[in-house]
């Protein structure tokens, strides 16, 4: 038996046990949503992983997307700044696709630095794409989709030094030995505030366990555990609803 299947088959076990529903009351989106809760607590760092890797998203044959590194960051920002609407202009959005495309080509952005020169290579790369609008949006959403587990409450400081790219990834590489322009061009942007926030995180773990008050550490195990456990209170939920007539989330007096 696979560690997805026993994390599903334990999780059967536990509504039966402590929630009184059984198997034969599960619709088909509970199954669904018990699945894919299972799986993730079987490879809880696979996302992670996958920013680590740096894989893209498809957007036509040959063709990928990149999430935002830090260099492309920089750039857009220097591009909203010089067209008149920002970034409602609709060559902004245009300029987010060049940026997920070269996201990890530093050269791709040299010279532009000008609206002439900057709607013109975006419209070169935009021609070349052969993708329709709808396959661009797909990937783009994708792309901005992928979750980072900084979770929110935690991402201030990170968020607040990340404003300063260049210092973000000056101060990385003293804390990690690996080269600032690598973590400009070669790592997201995500992946940066979440490594600079995992460092504090450690410090503040460790500091701990030397006998100073920190915050636990919570890593991505941590977090596909209470996702299963929130899947399984909801669907306990939804059965005892329905077992007495009433919806989910209708109010009793």
């Amino acid at each position: 038996m696979d560690r997805a299947a026993a994390y599903f088959n334990r999780a059967l076990v536990d509504l039966s046990r402590r929630f009184g529903v059984e198997r034969g009351e599960l619709s088909d989106d509970d199954i669904v949503a018990l699945v894919r809760a299972s799986e993730r607590c079987a490879d809880p760092f696979r996302e992670a992983n996958a920013e680590l890797a740096g894989l893209p998203v498809r957007v036509a044959e040959g063709k990928w997307f990149w999430r935002l590194t830090a260099g492309a960051s920089v750039w857009l920002d220097e591009v909203e700044r010089m067209f008149p609407q920002g970034s409602r202009d609709p060559r902004y959005r245009l300029a987010i696709v060049y940026a997920c495309g070269n996201a990890r080509e530093p050269a791709a952005f040299q010279g532009l630095d000008s609206p002439s020169s900057v709607e013109k290579a975006v419209k070169a790369y935009c021609k070349g794409l052969a993708a329709t609008a709808e396959e661009i949006d797909a990937a783009l959403e994708t792309v901005f989709r992928l979750r980072s587990r900084v979770r929110r409450a935690d991402r201030d400081e990170s968020l607040q030094a990340a404003s300063d790219w260049a210092a973000l990834a000056a101060r990385l590489e003293t804390q990690t030995g690996i080269a600032a322009d690598e973590w400009m061009w070669r790592r997201s942007g995500a992946y940066m505030t979440r490594c600079y926030h995992d460092l504090h995180t450690f410090a503040r773990a460790y500091s701990a366990a030397m006998g100073r008050s920190s915050e636990p550490m919570r890593d991505e195990l941590d977090e596909a555990l209470e996702a299963l456990q929130l899947v399984k209170a909801a669907i306990a939920k939804r059965v005892k609803a329905a077992k007495t007539n009433k919806p989910a989330n209708q109010k009793t007096n």
